[in-house]
């Protein structure tokens, strides 16, 4: 019995077998990390993102998660953008969106805003620009504090245009045709989040 028990464990069939044991048992585990891994993964880019969310709502209370509160919306851009919703005690307190620039020098650009539910700007931010170096980009953060004009402002207490066009915004000399681009498309920005209809748009697919 001993001699067949050997001769099974040094017969090719048992080392197939093994083999075949240890790789499922590799396979088990890698696939058991790969899962955890990207959990973790996912789970630090929700709280970098609201992180952000964060940021751009400059002190609004919510107690949602904002990133899964995603809606695509029209009307902020040639494109739908996004506008994630946050919320607290399961009332809107603020909305983060996406929306672009038109009629810069370069455009269209990338904006991103913080607006509460009332319709004043939190916070407002470019995201991808490509004006003419020298010129536009004198109203990016890191060449100036412009952008900040716009923290408290909406619709009801301010005329979104430029001074030079019977606005209430500042413009740089010599260089008027973006800041009017960038404020008059945050007034149709504003605008347009004061006719949303949550219950009309449809959701952002799961990242994946």
């Amino acid at each position: 019995m001993t001699n067949k028990t050997n001769g099974f464990r040094d017969s090719s069939l048992y080392v197939g077998l093994l083999l075949s044991l240890i790789t499922m048992c590799c396979l088990g585990i890698v696939f058991a990390v790969k899962d955890f891994t990207a959990d973790s993964i996912r789970q630090a880019d929700i709280e970098k993102q609201n992180s952000a969310f964060r940021h751009l709502l400059n002190g609004v209370k919510f107690d949602n998660n904002p990133s899964a509160e995603c809606y695509l919306a029209d009307g902020f851009g040639s494109a739908e953008k996004k506008v994630y919703v946050a919320r607290s005690k399961d009332q809107v307190t603020a909305y983060v969106v996406y929306y672009d620039v038109t009629g810069g020098y370069s455009t269209p650009f990338s904006m991103v805003a913080g607006v509460g539910a009332d319709g004043i700007i939190n916070y407002v931010d470019v995201v991808e620009f490509n004006e003419t170096p020298g010129l536009g980009d004198k109203i990016l953060r890191r060449t100036g504090n412009y952008l900040d004009s716009f923290t408290g402002t909406g619709l009801s207490n301010r005329r979104f245009d430029v001074k030079k066009d019977g606005g209430d915004f500042d413009y740089f000399t010599g260089a008027t045709v973006t800041p009017r681009a960038v404020v008059r498309s945050t007034r149709a920005m504003l605008e347009r989040i004061g006719t949303l209809d949550l219950g009309s748009l449809k959701k952002c697919e799961a990242e994946k």
